[in-house]
């Protein structure tokens, strides 16, 4: 909302927060319409807030919710192929058995997240917030489609090291 005066966004209703449902593609069509708007700065856009919701299986590539607030959802079995999660909280948050292949979750906040068996070739997880998130069993690499490598803090991948040793 970068370059309009305070007084033009500070009375926006606030956010509408979608709690402990499974959403369908319908909503979610509608909730990307309101959020694209939301962070092209127009007035009646919204912020994307979804609390414990079910997107599990879901065709979700390419989408962008940049800036949304999606905490504790399950996106077990869920395609978010080159998605746009940047700066995005998914704290919490189930990726069991998806593809995030060349996904961007640049500066999210992932912490809590289970990654298991999750497809992470060519993610972007560059300033990811990744504190207690289970990335053991999650695969890593280069993406088969971009070519790119997964970009992860080299720390993180040491610990990830440690963890599938152990197993």
């Amino acid at each position: 909302m970068s370059g309009f005066p305070e007084f033009i966004t500070r009375d926006r209703p606030p956010q509408h927060v979608l709690s402990r449902r499974r959403i369908s593609r319908k909503e979610l069509e509608k909730l990307l319409s309101v959020h694209a708007r939301y962070q092209q700065g127009a007035w009646d856009g919204r912020r994307v807030v979804l609390l414990r919701c079910d997107l599990s299986g879901m065709d979700l590539q390419g989408i962008d919710l940049s800036g949304a607030d999606i905490i504790e959802c399950d996106f077990s079995d869920t395609d978010l192929s080159n998605a746009k999660l940047e700066r995005t909280t998914l704290a919490g948050c189930r990726f069991e058995n998806s593809r995030l292949d060349a996904a961007s979750l640049c500066g999210a906040d992932l912490s809590r997240s289970d990654f298991e068996k999750a497809d992470l070739r060519g993610t972007d997880l560059a300033d990811a917030t990744l504190a207690g998130a289970r990335l053991g069993t999650a695969e890593m690499g280069e993406s088969p489609r971009t070519g790119l490598p997964t970009n992860i803090d080299t720390r993180m991948l040491d610990r990830i090291a440690i963890q599938r040793r152990r197993h």
